[in-house]
């Protein structure tokens, strides 16, 4: 009777560590930075804290494309020639440098380093 109340209490705990180490990875560590060109007004902009394995758009109805994308995340970015994560893919590794500006992009989903 004892060791069963002890193999659920384990087996709950063991459950529950699991559950919270597993959430820690729900984001990327850092920011992502862009450049948006909104009829000649030029801004920077960050996404901070990504979440990981979600498409993000980075455009809006003023907005064509970014460019000068800069990946400084513990994660991969992978960022998309057009909205919804789709088209030509670019990979850009963790704490990258900033891209060409001929790089256009209007999504981005980042995934942990693990799953290169």
């Amino acid at each position: 009777m004892r060791l069963r109340r002890v193999l659920l209490t384990l087996a709950s705990a063991l459950t529950l560590a699991l559950s919270v180490s597993t959430s820690a990875y729900a984001e990327a560590t850092g920011h992502l930075f862009y450049y948006k060109n909104n009829k000649g007004d030029v801004t920077q902009n960050t996404l901070d804290a990504p979440s990981l394995n979600e498409c993000v758009d980075v455009v809006d109805g003023d907005t064509e494309y970014t460019y000068g994308v800069e990946n400084k995340t513990d994660a991969y970015a992978d960022v998309y020639e057009d909205v919804g994560c789709a088209g030509t893919k670019t990979t850009l590794k963790p704490l990258s440098d900033r891209q060409p500006d001929t790089l256009h992009v209007r999504s981005v989903r980042f995934r942990p380093k693990s799953t290169e």
